[in-house]
């Protein structure tokens, strides 16, 4: 019996996992090696001391006194809690407690063992010091087992005390064996012939395998797989010197499963300070690995969205570099952080010597409206000229958009638009003389009448003599005033100009041109009917501009109805509302009796160079909601209910 008792008291002290009991009244009655290295107090510090007064911080007393009614009532409580060590010095542990009842009525302890949690990110750390405690823990374990054998000795003189002292050895042997099989790691003791002598509780739970399986057995059949001899040699010359070994092995389950376990093995001494067999801690580092392997996945799954974004930057930055359009990044100070490779030709400088500098040195003409952009935070637009490094001017439409960021930083895009533009008026162009054309053929077509007349009255003249001539020149002086009041129609309608800015009474354009084409609507059985609201608001804008706009709209009127019709003209006046601000317009409808647009086409019939005329230019409809456009207007088509179709003009009244 002595032998077994000095062995678990061995094994006990050679765990290293700090133990404390505690009676039911909160008072320590035991505390092992680990605890005073945990807590800095010595066994005769702490025993007979109640918990609750080990520390003076707000919360403790209540959170000890809440734990131990846990115990008491459940049989068991964990939780985490941060003590004070005698030097004053804090730690988190993780306290795991239960009730241990005895054979005696009313002498039920609570065990509770302690994990000292504060230093799990420095596990190698912790290992070490782990070690040393060990080391301390056998020196003292080696001068207590010399102090009992002096006590066995002195016992041997002292019958009635050596029995009295191996009765609290005998409670104290089971004592530390309930303690034992309260460790959460497993525990085995082999011989120095490596065959099990103890397999503790938790070793059953972790493998499967019950203790009366397992004594006797080899350890190393608990190894999954082949052995790796090297370091199996390398742990017991480790132990065989007197150190702790520490490393990792893969072990097997009794169903035949494996799982990574964590293994501190250390020496067993008897009493003459002999070797007699090693200690075994084990882990379950099942959930670590499947951590580590997810950390692994992790990272790996990082770096392919970071080659990928790393991708997506350089298919970014190609793309930004071949644009039509100069982009460069401005900072909330006008310096320039960034441009493509557009904005660089656009100035005739290196890619790399236009960061660092400021806009305004670069292209001062951009630097107002960058400005705007900078100081409200809201896009800012505009159409500027410059000079070109090569020679001529460019005209450049300029937007600046601010981005989503404290900063303050802007984003500027430069469109040059000079060709556009150049193209642009010379298609304007080329509509205005088409219409001009038809208007001439139209015009050609009504003076041919009365020169015909006047052609034959000036034979009747030569035919009849004098007797009649008063009244033959009487005719010819009216189709004479007939041509001329035909001349002045047209000349009033295209009456020269500079293309300068007026106020203009949409009503009289209208009335002009229908007096102009109305032997034409006439001739091809056309009735109009106007609807001009009087007064109507004036606009602001080009004559010439508008009165093309109308010459369009009425001659494709005349095109969509070759076998008669209605043409309608209706103006009036409009408003709208548009962030809370109501602005007056006036609108121009233009309406026929044709077939209408064809459902596939209406959104077409804006589009350059389309047509439906066998000998059309496409160019009317775009060239006419460009101009109105231009004016600040917007020019709509669609169809009529009951057939037909409708270009409706809304151009902004003027603030006269």
């Amino acid at each position: 019996m002595p032998g077994q008792l000095h062995t678990c008291i061995t094994l006990i002290e050679a765990i290293g996992q700090p133990l404390v009991v505690i009676d039911r009244s909160g008072v320590i009655v035991y505390g092992n090696s680990a605890a005073e290295a945990t807590f800095g107090w010595r066994k005769d510090e702490m025993f007979g001391r109640a918990v609750a007064s080990l520390s003076d911080r707000p919360g403790w007393r209540r959170t000890i006194v809440r734990a131990l009614d846990s115990v008491v009532q459940d049989g068991h409580w964990s939780g985490e809690l941060i003590v004070e060590r005698r030097d004053g010095t804090r730690a988190a542990v993780l306290i795991s407690a239960s009730l241990w009842r005895t054979a005696q009525k009313g002498a039920d302890f609570i065990i509770g063992i302690v994990t000292d949690i504060s230093k799990q990110k420095r596990i190698e750390a912790r290992l070490r010091r782990r070690v040393a405690v060990q080391r301390r823990r056998t020196a003292d374990l080696e001068q207590h087992l010399k102090q009992q054998l002096t006590d066995v000795r002195l016992a041997n003189r002292m019958l009635s005390k050596e029995i009295a002292e191996r009765t609290s050895a005998e409670q104290k042997l089971r004592f530390q064996a309930m303690l034992l099989a309260a460790v959460s790691q497993a525990v085995i003791a082999t011989n120095l012939s490596s065959d099990i002598i103890y397999w503790s509780r938790s070793a059953e739970r972790i493998f499967g395998w019950s203790e009366s399986e397992m004594i006797g057995r080899h350890v190393y059949d608990l190894v999954a797989g082949p052995r790796d001899e090297a370091m199996i040699a390398d742990m017991r010359a480790t132990v065989a010197a007197g150190r702790t070994w520490e490393g990792e092995f893969t072990l097997i389950r009794r169903h035949g499963t494996t799982f990574p376990a964590f293994v501190t093995v250390a020496a067993i001494y008897d009493e003459q300070q002999q070797r007699s067999g090693s200690i075994a801690i084990i882990s379950d580092m099942t959930e670590r690995v499947r951590d580590r392997q997810a950390l692994a996945d992790a990272n790996a799954r990082l770096q392919e969205v970071n080659a990928d974004l790393r991708l997506s930057r350089d298919l970014l930055h190609t793309i930004v570099d071949n644009l039509d359009d100069a982009l460069a990044l401005i900072d909330s100070h006008g310096i320039v952080q960034a441009t493509n490779r557009q904005f660089a030709r656009l100035f005739d400088m290196p890619p790399d010597a236009l960061p660092g500098k400021p806009c305004s040195e670069v292209c001062p003409t951009i630097a107002p409206i960058l400005a705007r952009t900078l100081s409200s935070g809201l896009k800012a637009s505009g159409r500027v000229q410059m000079n070109r490094a090569s020679g001529g001017q460019a005209i450049l439409d300029v937007y600046s958009i601010p981005l989503g960021n404290a900063s303050r930083q802007a984003v500027v895009r430069l469109a040059d638009v000079t060709e556009h533009l150049q193209l642009e008026a010379i298609m304007r162009q080329n509509e205005r003389l088409a219409t001009s054309s038809r208007l001439a053929a139209i015009v050609a077509h009504e003076i041919n009448t009365p020169l015909q007349s006047i052609q034959n009255y000036l034979y009747l003249l030569r035919s009849h003599g004098s007797e009649q001539s008063a009244e033959f020149l009487d005719l010819v002086s009216d189709e004479i005033c007939r041509v001329s009041g035909l001349l002045r129609r047209l000349l009033d309608l295209h009456r020269p100009g500079d293309g300068a800015i007026e106020l203009i009474d949409c009503n009289t354009v209208i009335e002009r041109v229908l007096l102009l084409l109305n032997s034409t609507l006439a001739s091809n059985g056309i009735r109009v009917e106007q609807r001009l609201t009087t007064p109507l608001q004036r606009v602001s804008g080009q004559r010439n501009a508008l009165t093309q706009v109308l010459l369009n709209l009425l001659l494709n009127a005349v095109d969509a109805m070759p076998y008669g019709g209605v043409l309608s003209i209706t103006t009036r006046s409009a408003r709208e509302t548009v962030d809370r601000r109501s602005t007056h317009y006036v609108q121009i409808v233009v309406e026929d009796t044709g077939p209408g647009i064809a459902p596939d086409l209406q959104k077409r019939i804006f589009d350059p160079f389309f047509t439906t005329k066998p000998h059309g230019s496409g160019l009317g409809l775009t060239v006419s909601r460009q101009i109105v456009e231009q004016h600040g207007g917007r020019l709509n088509g669609q169809n009529v209910p009951g057939g037909g179709a409708a270009f409706i003009i809304t151009l902004p009244a003027a603030n006269e």
